[in-house]
């Protein structure tokens, strides 16, 4: 067979992988699992899309198998074989959620803080039907993770746009946009720390202004911190929002999972911190009037499993996570000028730049889904900011951010 010539140059130009021998290089088959990423094309994609079999680098799971320690953990709750009604959070359980946070974040948080729940979304969900009225505004930071927008609208809500600023390589918070999107009836601010999708990790001078802006103002602060964990510039630090003080503590609820840190988004399991017992019985109670308030037992034992011995296994994915934003990055910002991987301090997503493409958002999508032949997640999903961008799941082996790079590169050689 010839070989194309471009492709051939395409592979030569790719920046060596700079990672071998990992785990994470392990290729593992989703295509039958019942997932969401890998097996549901068909229910998301149009027919030419789904004949062009494109790679699913979209949704935020990884295709890395959960520490052994969890495997270890769901076997051994599987083998009893009783699956009835939990009896709540127990002591173990407890120590190992609060323990992350005091290991990883120098928080100590107390034990009646914490509320268990099956995901962060059901939890925002709840929060905005127990702390504003319909009509009332919630304020978001676009571009951001399309729930924000969503969840506050099905409710019958308005947004309070504060849209981040765009410099040369990312964003950065501007406090006088913060403070004017606020209006007489916004009640909540919806914190997406750090932020997704553009991986800004806040420092605490940011925090510290969002926070008294917003006790000044009367808004309460929900800081979806799932992704805390995941810092790709070791440099940077997390600091949760309710570290910073009472005043702030008592004004917020800080929404946490184990989901994303170790790949157990399906067994929903999560963890809500919530300091001040009004808003903690106000939050419960909304939880009542929606549903029967338990968590799944074996997301339970997962989480308790991954917090307490989960840490050595995030440091080495961490590293090669890392690898994996630097390798995409390089490789597609020293191949063209059309496309632009911008910084990003955290998150194993990437945030793309495709307005040097010239397409309208439509355009953009069915090329990236045909021509590229990957299915990303669209930049207007996290609002009207995003047009034009993409986010990309590098949470995968090297192999398959290998294949992605010669397939964007490639179909935009061929413009």
């Amino acid at each position: 067979m010839a070989t194309d010539p471009l492709r051939a140059d395409r592979k030569r130009r790719a920046v060596p992988a700079t990672t071998t021998g990992s785990a994470f290089d392990t290729v593992i088959d989703r295509k039958n699992s019942n997932s969401m990423k890998w097996a549901s094309a068909r229910q998301f994609l149009t027919a030419d899309e789904v004949a062009a079999d494109p790679l699913p680098m979209w949704v935020a799971d990884t295709d890395f198998k959960a520490p052994q320690v969890v495997i270890d953990a769901l076997h051994q709750a599987v083998d009893h074989g009783v699956f009835g009604y939990p009896g709540g959070a127990t002591d173990s359980y407890l120590d190992a959620v609060t323990g992350w946070q005091a290991r990883r974040f120098g928080w100590e948080v107390p034990r009646e803080w914490v509320m268990q729940t099956a995901g962060i979304i059901t939890t925002l969900k709840t929060a905005v039907q127990a702390f504003s009225a319909p009509g009332d505004s919630v304020l978001i930071q676009p571009p951001v993770y399309a729930h924000f927008h969503d969840d506050v609208l099905l409710n019958g809500r308005h947004l309070a746009l504060a849209p981040l600023v765009r410099t040369d390589d990312g964003y950065r918070f501007d406090a006088r946009t913060f403070e004017a999107a606020i209006r007489p009836d916004t009640k909540l601010f919806i914190l997406s720390h750090p932020h997704n999708p553009t991986g800004n990790v806040w420092s605490e001078e940011e925090l510290r202004t969002m926070g008294e802006i917003c006790t000044r103002r009367g808004v309460l602060v929900v800081s979806d911190e799932i992704h805390q964990d995941l810092l790709m510039n070791p440099e940077k630090k997390h600091i949760p929002f309710a570290s910073l003080g009472e005043e702030f503590a008592r004004n917020s609820i800080t929404c946490t999972a184990p989901s994303k840190t170790f790949n157990l988004p399906g067994l929903q399991s999560a963890n809500v911190f919530v300091p001040d017992p009004r808003l903690r019985a106000e939050l419960a109670r909304q939880y009542d009037r929606n549903m029967f308030p338990l968590v799944n037992v074996l997301g339970m034992v997962a989480a308790e499993a991954a917090y307490a011995h989960g840490e050595p296994w995030l440091e080495e994915m961490l590293t090669y996570l890392r690898g994996n934003h630097a390798h995409f990055a390089q490789s597609v910002n020293s191949a063209t000028a059309k496309v632009r991987v911008l910084r990003a301090d955290s998150l194993y997503l990437a945030w793309m730049d495709c307005r040097g493409l010239g397409m309208d958002a439509a355009s953009l999508d069915k090329f990236m889904l045909t021509k590229a032949r990957l299915w990303l997640d669209k930049g207007q999903k996290f609002g009207a900011e995003g047009h034009g961008y993409m986010r990309v799941n590098l949470g995968c082996p090297r192999s398959t951010v290998d294949e992605a790079v010669d397939r964007l590169l490639t179909a935009v050689d061929n413009l």
